[in-house]
């Protein structure tokens, strides 16, 4: 049985622990490392936070760049989660159609928050559960691209609806918008798992990245907890 903690209300509320990152072959490193260095650094002041990677198998994934990385866990055999990130990448092209993903992602209890970092929400707006929602995604483009990612998650989900900011939570679902938005995601989920502002920024302070932070950490949209 999850561990619990009283709420503010009276109820009771998941402590949440555990953040599980998918990762496939083209999957854009920046996306997952970011979330997952944030988590690494946390860690050492909350030790019983976890970050780790699961994959379609267990066989090696190959990322952007020429890295390849080895999932902890396979979708058919990890933990319970408490938050489960998609990255995004060339890849996505790929994941919006992987009725495996989709399946997993359907099966998750209620209560956990799905996450999205840049290209990563287009397999949520595939699913359908975007519709009527507010989402972002990378608000930037590349000379390659014939229509830039937050134009395309229009396209792709017509009922969504397209915001700007940074990171977007809407209470279960969270995204982000900006190859390097998984560090603000990161730090937005400690957040979202329990912590508080001091922690938070101390974590980002630890980083060197507490001058970023301090421009980025208000350029959030909240509509739902």
């Amino acid at each position: 049985m999850r561990e619990t903690e009283t709420a503010t209300d009276g109820g009771e509320e998941p402590v949440r622990k555990r953040l599980g990152v998918y990762v496939f072959d083209g999957a854009e490193v920046i996306d997952f490392t970011g979330p997952m260095g944030v988590f690494a650094v946390a860690q050492r002041m909350d030790p019983e936070l976890d970050a780790f990677l699961l994959g379609e198998s267990a066989a090696p994934v190959h990322t952007t760049a020429g890295m390849s990385v080895t999932p902890r866990y396979t979708l058919d055999g990890g933990p319970d989660v408490d938050a489960f990130l998609i990255p995004g990448g060339i890849g996505t092209r790929r994941e919006m159609h992987n009725a495996r993903l989709h399946d997993y992602v359907g099966g998750l209890p209620p209560e956990t928050l799905l996450v999205s970092v840049c290209t990563g929400s287009w397999v949520y707006a595939t699913a359908g559960l975007l519709d009527g929602l507010p989402a972002t995604n990378r608000k930037h483009g590349d000379p390659t691209e014939a229509l830039v990612p937050i134009e395309r998650l229009a396209q792709i989900a017509p009922d969504v609806e397209v915001d700007e900011h940074r990171v977007v939570d809407t209470g279960r679902i969270l995204t982000a918008g900006g190859i390097s938005s998984g560090i603000e995601m990161g730090l937005h989920l400690l957040s979202r798992f329990g912590h508080d502002e001091e922690f938070v920024d101390e974590v980002a302070y630890v980083m060197e990245y507490d001058r970023q932070w301090d421009l980025t950490k208000e350029d959030v949209l909240v509509t739902g907890e």
